[in-house]
Formats: structure tokens, sequence, C-alpha cells
């Protein structure tokens, strides 16, 4: 079993896996340019190398999570808002990079249409 990971900016993928490659973490990139390495390398490849790429991104930030129902919801009112973002996949699912100035947790997004009407029932 391998651990994904993929900017889905080309650019700050790029720059990973050169960070990979320089240190000497063993990957492989599939065609669609999701990276894959070893569960053994995940503190060094997510804290130290994925950290260094975020960070020349935005100085100071933090990470936005959300169900894969919501990451649309979340990208509507992150443009509306001119909350600048990248977009990163995790094994599977979509975070968001932002500054750390901006407060996710005050934001008001509504909730998904088909859970209204599970609870209009």
């Amino acid at each position: 079993m391998s651990i994904t990971f993929q900017f889905l900016d080309a650019s700050l993928n790029r720059r990973l896996i050169t960070l990979l490659e320089k240190h000497a973490i063993k990957h492989r990139v599939d065609q669609t340019g999701v990276i894959h390495f070893s569960p053994a390398d995940e503190e060094k490849v997510e804290n130290d190398l994925i950290g260094l790429v975020r960070g020349q991104v935005f100085r100071s930030w933090q990470l936005v999570t959300c169900p894969d129902d919501w990451s649309d919801r979340y990208r509507a009112y992150m443009k509306v808002h001119d909350i600048p973002f990248q977009e990163e996949r995790s094994n599977d699912e979509t975070w968001f990079l932002i500054p750390r100035k901006h407060r996710p947790r005050l934001w008001k997004l509504d909730e998904p249409r088909a859970k209204k009407r599970a609870l209009a029932r």
C-alpha cells in the first residue's frame, strides 16, 4: 500500500517531485500526476517536503478539509470572497491550502441539497 499526494497546480507538484528526488525518497508518479510513496516515508514527506512547498505558496498557511460533497461549495466560497487557495489531493481527499489569516470555521456555507432534503422529510 502507498500514500498518495498531488498538488493540482502542476508547477507545485513538480517542486515536490524535485524535493523527493533530492532527498532520495523512493516514489512514483502515475499518469495523472499523483505521487505515490511508502508509509515509511510519510512523516518526512508530509511534514518536511510538502510543508516546504506549502510555505513557498503562503508564508503562513493552513489546510481546509471537508467531505467531498462540500468541496465545490468551499471552492465557490473562496472564489467569491477572493480567498487565495491551492488545491491538493491526499489519499483521494480534496484539501485546500489557504493563508492562515482566514477563519474557515466562521464561513457561512449552505448544507448540501441532498442533506437538506433528507432533514426536511
